[in-house]
């Protein structure tokens, strides 16, 4: 299964910024509500609360064309608090780099949760270019920047665009992360139940290729921080009798990514007495 659709928001501060954003190819506006914005297609003034008010843009159809409203949080929000947003936006800022605030997987359950209450879910957070793969692949449904100029936000679309359809009949470069170490619990025993031991992970992705000719920009490659981001994941979220269990895991979720052909997925213990103690796999996307 694909990873499912995310588009690109920009912070702005003015009806300008506004302009050149959307012309770069972002999806959205982001501004503070009071603000002027003459010629965005929207009411000059719009009263507000202090909260965010987004722009629609008016040239895609598919997207909203009234302002929408946004609730800013600045930590993952708690199930229960989010009954009250189904059928609105919840923004994640927590105005520091968000990747650097939060793991994956607290990421990835805030999305979980806001999808269950039934709102959208969009990450901020200082983003930079190379956090923008990471975050594509947890499913979001917008990822917001700020103070990226025409260059970076075309950049940044091109990462969103090229992640949804590698190329037909690409060559396929192969993507290693090699002795990933990891703390984990795993095993069936008891004794390791009660205490974290070293994991070692290996990785081979197949990726094919989104551009033609010498790879020259991040919205050409495929991240392998999305690969230790999905093993660090696996890790965090509790007791796992099997290395099997993980290696398939991590093999379905890489695989997720269109760009992924097929993955190599090597899963060690490295404290049962031999050097190492795993298993080795192989799987191929489907279709």
């Amino acid at each position: 299964m694909a990873h499912k659709s995310c588009r690109l928001a920009a912070l702005v501060s003015s009806p300008d910024e506004a302009r050149r954003a959307l012309e770069a190819g972002a999806d959205y506006v982001l501004a503070p509500t009071r603000r002027d914005r003459s010629g965005l297609g929207v009411p000059d003034r719009l009263k507000g609360d202090g909260e965010q008010t987004l722009y629609a843009i008016a040239a895609d159809e598919s997207l909203p064309s009234e302002p929408r409203r946004v609730r800013s949080v600045e930590t993952p929000a708690d199930p229960a608090a989010l009954r009250g947003d189904a059928g609105g936006i919840v923004l994640l800022d927590p105005g520091r780099p968000i990747l650097r605030a939060f793991s994956a997987e607290t990421i990835a359950n805030h999305i979980a949760a806001c999808r269950a209450a039934g709102a959208e879910c969009w990450l901020a957070g200082a983003l930079e270019l190379p956090d923008i793969p990471r975050l594509m692949a947890l499913s979001p449904d917008v990822l917001v920047v700020e103070g990226f100029d025409e260059a970076a936000l075309a950049q940044a679309g091109r990462m969103l665009r090229t992640a949804e359809a590698p190329l037909a009949d690409a060559p396929t470069d192969l993507i290693r992360v090699t002795n990933f170490i990891l703390q984990a619990r795993v095993g069936a025993y008891g004794f390791e139940r009660e205490r974290n031991q070293r994991i070692r992970f290996s990785v081979e992705a197949a990726v094919r290729r989104s551009v033609a000719g010498v790879l020259r920009a991040m919205g050409d490659v495929y991240s392998y921080d999305i690969v230790m981001d999905a093993a660090r994941r696996l890790c965090e979220r509790g007791h796992t009798d099997l290395v099997e269990t993980l290696a398939e895991e991590l093999a379905v979720e890489l695989l997720t990514d269109l760009r992924v052909a097929e993955v190599m997925v090597r899963v060690e213990k490295l404290d049962l007495g031999p050097e190492a103690v795993g298993i080795e796999i192989r799987r191929r996307a489907i279709g």
